[in-house]
């Protein structure tokens, strides 16, 4: 009985273990890799007017020992426009991707932006959000 317990027990605690020690994330792991910080978690346009200016920018610091890459930065639909830093970001040092949202179509909307990167985390996703409001005399109303 005791045996059918602990292989139980067993089974329980098993799949957990790599997710425990990627958690864990000890700083010496990433000494051998650029680590990126993003300035925001999340962005929150808030209500934009169609047919106005929609933009805005996020930072991303090189918090690790080499150089950080931007390879490449897309975005889950193409109203959201990108742009990123071509140079290599030192270790310490910001480099700021901007991005632009479409206001030609109202409604509320949630994109993401993928970051991709040599760093340790590989992608950053950012969600954004927001929405857009439509303006008197558009045959939407």
């Amino acid at each position: 009985m005791l045996k059918s317990y602990l292989y139980l027990l067993f089974l329980i605690i098993l799949p957990g273990i790599p997710q425990l020690i990627v958690a864990a994330d000890p700083p010496e792991a990433r000494n051998d890799y650029p680590y990126a910080v993003l300035s925001v978690d999340s962005i929150d346009m808030g209500q934009l007017l169609s047919g106005g200016q929609a933009q805005g920018m996020l930072t991303l610091t090189n918090a690790g020992r080499y150089d950080l890459v931007i390879s490449r930065v897309r975005s889950s639909c193409g109203m959201l426009i990108t742009t990123w830093p071509a140079q290599p970001i030192k270790p310490g040092e910001q480099g700021s991707i901007t991005f632009r949202y479409d206001t030609t179509r109202p409604g509320s909307f949630k994109r993401n932006i993928v970051i991709h990167t040599n760093a340790w985390q590989k992608n950053l996703i950012v969600p954004v959000k927001g929405e857009v409001l439509p303006t008197k005399g558009n045959p939407s109303d």
